[in-house]
C-alpha cells in the first residue's frame, strides 16, 4: 500500500517521513548551496579587497572550478547512489559543504579561497546528484508534477530564506559593531551550523537502501559496467537528449541568477556610494519578491504538467525563459526596482524549466537506473554552469547584461528543438529508446 500527503501519493516502500525529510532538505541544501553564490560578492570584498572591475572574472572563476569537479564527480556519485544509497551520499555532501562553508571567509588569498572552495564544490556535487534522484524516486508516477512542483517551491523558499538571512546578517552584525571580516565569518559559520544539523536530519529520516521495481527484487543490482552504458545510450531517446539539453539550461540559468544578480546589485551599488553590505540589503527585496511569486507559478506549473504531454511543458518553459532573459537587455539595475517585473519573469521562467525538466526525466529513466541517468542529466547540468560562468564572468565584466542574453540564446535553442521533438511525437515518430531494465 502506498502513502500519500495531501494530494501527493508516494512510490511503494515511501513513508511519510522519508518524504518530509526530503522536503526539508529541499530547503536547506539548495538554500545553502545557493546561499554561497549570494554571499560571494561581499566576500570578495570585505576578506580579499578584490577590485569591483575583476569580481565577475573571479567569481565565474571560482563557479567553473566548482563545476569543474562537478562533471569529474557527478558521474561517478550518480553511480555511487544506485550501489549504497541515497542516505550516505546525502549525508556526505551535507558534511562537506558544511565545512567549506565554515572555512571559507578565512582564505588569506586567492588560492585559498579556490581550495577552500573546492571542498565545498565536493559537497556540492554530492548533493546536486542524490537531490535530483530522490525527485525521481519518491513519487508515485500520477502525483510525479506535484511532488516535483512541491520541491521547486520548497528550493524557491530555500533560496529565499538563505538570502534574507545571508544578505541582511552581514549589515546586523556591522551595525551592532563587528568588523566586516567578522561579521563574513559569523554569517559563514551560521550557515555551517545550519548544514551540521541538516546531516543528522538526513540520516535519521531519508530512506535507506537503492529503490527497487516490485518485480525485480530478486534480481542482482546492476554492475558499474552496465549503469554507465544505460547513461550513455539513454541519450538517443530524443525526449531524454532533450532532458538532458534542458538540464544544462536549468542549471546554468540557476547559477547565472544566483551569482550574478547580487553581484550586479554590488557593482551598480558601488556607483551609487553604497557599500557591499547596503547593495545587498538593498537587493534582498527583489529576490524575496521573484521567489514568492514563482513558487505560485512552480505549483500551478506543476499541475499543468501532469495534465498535459511532458514535451509540450518544455515548450512552454522555453519560450518563457527566453522572452524573460531577453528582457533583461532593459533593466539597467537590479537596485531599481521598476526592473521587479523582468527578474520576476526570469525567476519564474527558471524554477518552470526545472520542473519541467524533473518531470520529463523522472518520466522517461527506467527505475533500476535512474540513478545512473538522472547522475549523467546532472553531468550535462554541470557542462551547463562551466559554459555559464567560464563566459558569463568575463560578459560580466563587459556589460552586467551580458551573462542573462547568454541564457536568452540558450532558451532559443531548445525552445526550437522542443517543438521539434514534440511534433515528431506526435506523429508518432519519436520512439522510447529501449534501455535495459
Amino acid at each position: 500500500m502506498t502513502e500519500k500527503i495531501g494530494p501527493i501519493f508516494l512510490a511503494k516502500g515511501i513513508s511519510k517521513t522519508n518524504a518530509l525529510t526530503y522536503f526539508y532538505a529541499c530547503f536547506i541544501c539548495i538554500g545553502i548551496l545557493a546561499g554561497m553564490n549570494f554571499v560571494q560578492g561581499y566576500i570578495l570584498t570585505v576578506v580579499l579587497d578584490i577590485p569591483m572591475g575583476g569580481q565577475g572574472t573571479v567569481t565565474g572563476n571560482l563557479a567553473f572550478l566548482q563545476e569543474i569537479i562537478a562533471i569529474l564527480l557527478i558521474g561517478p556519485f550518480g553511480i555511487l547512489c544506485d550501489r549504497i544509497g541515497r542516505k550516505p551520499v546525502f549525508v556526505t555532501g551535507t558534511l562537506l559543504i558544511s565545512f567549506g562553508l565554515a572555512i571559507y571567509p578565512y582564505a588569506s588569498n586567492l588560492t585559498e579561497l579556490f581550495i577552500f572552495r573546492s571542498i565545498f564544490a565536493i559537497g556540492a556535487a554530492c548533493l546536486s546528484c542524490v537531490l535530483a534522484i530522490v525527485v525521481g524516486d519518491y513519487p508515485a508516477e500520477k502525483s510525479r508534477g506535484k511532488f516535483v512542483s512541491v520541491h521547486s517551491i520548497l528550493n524557491a523558499f530555500g533560496v529565499l530564506g538563505f538570502a534574507i538571512v545571508l544578505g541582511n546578517l552581514p549589515s546586523i552584525l556591522e551595525s551592532n559593531g563587528y568588523e566586516a571580516i567578522d561579521a563574513a565569518k559569523t554569517t559563514m559559520l551560521t550557515a555551517a551550523i545550519v548544514g551540521l544539523i541538516s546531516a543528522f536530519i538526513f540520516y535519521k529520516g531519508l530512506k535507506g537502501g537503492v529503490p527497487e521495481d516490485s518485480e525485480e527484487v530478486a534480481q542482482s543490482k546492476p554492475g558499474t559496467k552496465e549503469l554507465i552504458s544505460v547513461g550513455l545510450k539513454s541519450i538517443v531517446n530524443p525526449k531524454i537528449a532533450l532532458a538532458y539539453g534542458a538540464t544544462f539550461l536549468a542549471r546554468a540559468d540557476v547559477s547565472i541568477n544566483g551569482l550574478f544578480i547580487s553581484q550586479w546589485a554590488i557593482t551598480s551599488g558601488y556607483a551609487m556610494g553604497l557599500s557591499p553590505s547596503e547593495s545587498i540589503g538593498k537587493v534582498v527585496p527583489v529576490i524575496v519578491a521573484t521567489n514568492l511569486i514563482s513558487m505560485f507559478w512552480a505549483y500551478l506549473f506543476g499541475v499543468i504538467i501532469d495534465r498535459i504531454d511532458r514535451v509540450h511543458a518544455m515548450v512552454i518553459a522555453m519560450g518563457m525563459g527566453f522572452v524573460s532573459y531577453g528582457l533583461v537587455f532593459f533593466v539597467d539595475s537590479p537596485l531599481n526596482y521598476s526592473n521587479l517585473p523582468i527578474f520576476i519573469l526570469i525567476s519564474c521562467s527558471a524554477i518552470g524549466t526545472v520542473i519541467a525538466t524533473a518531470s520529463l526525466i523522472g518520466q522517461e529513466a527506467p527505475l533500476r537506473q535512474r540513478g545512473t541517468v538522472i547522475g549523467f542529466s546532472s553531468f550535462f547540468g554541470a557542462i551547463g554552469i562551466l559554459v555559464a560562468t567560464a563566459i558569463g564572468g568575463r560578459l560580466f565584466d563587459l556589460s552586467p547584461m551580458g551573462p542573462f542574453l547568454l541564457i536568452a540564446s540558450i532558451n532559443a535553442l531548445l525552445f526550437i528543438a522542443s517543438i521539434i521533438i514534440s511534433i515528431k511525437s506526435s506523429n508518432g515518430i519519436s520512439k522510447k529508446s529501449s534501455l535495459p531494465e
